[in-house]
């Protein structure tokens, strides 16, 4: 079965995701200042929790820029 040809919309917003995730990923692991444990806390988040741990990860580093 070939997700792309019955239900497009849910392929490209799983496509979509994934590279939030690893845009968020890669911020968390070249641009952020968080010590190993606190990386890796948010790499476990940002893989585990699907749709809103990329959104948590941002919302928290907005927070802590200000």
């Amino acid at each position: 079965m070939n997700l792309l040809n019955h239900n497009p919309v849910v392929f490209w917003l799983i496509i979509l995701n994934y590279v939030f995730v690893v845009y968020s990923l890669h911020h968390l692991v070249f641009k952020s200042h968080y010590n190993l444990n606190q990386r890796l806390t948010w790499m476990a988040v940002l893989w585990i929790v699907p749709i809103v741990g990329p959104a948590i990860y941002w919302f928290a580093w907005n927070r802590r820029s200000i």
